[in-house]
């Protein structure tokens, strides 16, 4: 996925801004949260999710936080389906701390983990960049902003168990020659490119034996123009942004490649986890407690819903 700090502006319809915001370190303690929590898991159970108690998944001691009460997240609000800005509440999205409106698998995400813990969600917007640097100086309490668990990473913060899975695939035309390849070999004597500095496109290097590597593009809108242009033959980029294109563009088709007919990638780089402070335990430790709670089923269901509801023009 984004393997190092890169931003990803979709279309040119969302602008990325820095958002400072400090305050005093403050404790919300285990108990108060689980007693929070238990009115959580009462609503979440009617409606048939599945809650872990904060009280259980904070073994290591109290859930600190920058604000008492509150959760504070990080987001890009760059990578539809994941995240993205609109003009509006609708569709449940969360206001940010600096006045805009963020939905997607995140903002969802987000709202089950802070309702768990209960927690009063605050989002800020936050460029890729400075992601790492807003958590260690302690701007924000974690980050859900689609961030691999890399060992570089791992030395700067912690990190949560996976909260989503983001396998890579192939995007090509419906009338391209390729639409119906079964295995990266298949890509024979074509172009394909993705983003700079991403996994996405470090791993197009497996097939410069064969096919060409092509320059990298800085956005999916211009990915999609060259493909349309056929100045390209297809891009690589993680399944939940192709479902996203896709969802705008259904002349596209996703090639998804399985059992050794795709490319070699680690779990390191295709898993996506919440960082948070090095030495949060607590906090860490109950995000996991929520997320082992969550399955697999209701992590697609969150990413359906996402795709469903997200704006055209967050990846046309």
């Amino acid at each position: 996925m984004k393997k190092r700090l890169v931003a990803m502006a979709m279309a040119g319809c969302m602008a990325l801004s820095l958002v400072a915001c400090g305050g005093a370190s403050s404790t919300a303690t285990t108990a108060a949260a689980a007693a929070a929590t238990s009115a959580a898991a009462d609503s979440a159970a009617a409606s048939g999710d599945t809650i872990a108690a904060a009280g259980d998944s904070a073994a290591a001691g109290d859930i600190k936080t920058i604000e008492s009460g509150v959760l504070t997240v990080g987001m890009s609000a760059d990578y539809a389906p994941f995240d993205w800005l609109q003009n509006d509440a609708s569709n449940d999205a969360v206001m940010t701390t600096n006045g805009s409106y963020m939905n997607g698998y995140d903002v969802l995400m987000a709202k089950k983990i802070a309702d768990s813990l209960g927690l009063q969600l605050k989002i800020t917007q936050v460029e890729w960049d400075g992601l790492i640097l807003s958590i260690s100086s302690g701007m924000v309490d974690c980050a859900i902003a689609g961030m691999s668990i890399t060992s570089e990473r791992m030395q700067t913060l912690d990190f949560s168990d996976p909260y989503y899975n983001a396998d890579l695939c192939v995007v090509v035309s419906k009338d391209s020659p390729y639409a119906s390849a079964k295995s990266i070999t298949d890509l024979k004597g074509g172009t394909f490119t993705s983003a700079l500095n991403t996994v996405w496109y470090d791993v197009l290097d497996q097939i410069t034996g064969y096919a060409t590597k092509g320059a990298a593009l800085d956005t999916f809108a211009a990915m999609v123009s060259g493909i349309h242009a056929k100045t390209i033959d297809g891009f690589c980029c993680d399944i939940p942004s192709a479902m996203s294109i896709q969802f705008s563009n259904p002349d596209l088709v996703i090639l998804d490649f399985k059992d050794g007919t795709g490319f070699e990638v680690s779990h390191e780089e295709t898993d996506l986890g919440i960082p948070v402070k090095k030495g949060n335990d607590g906090l860490r430790e109950a995000i996991n407690g929520i997320l082992s709670g969550i399955s697999q089923d209701d992590r697609d269901a969150l990413m359906e819903k996402a795709v469903e509801i997200q704006p055209a023009s967050s990846t046309s």
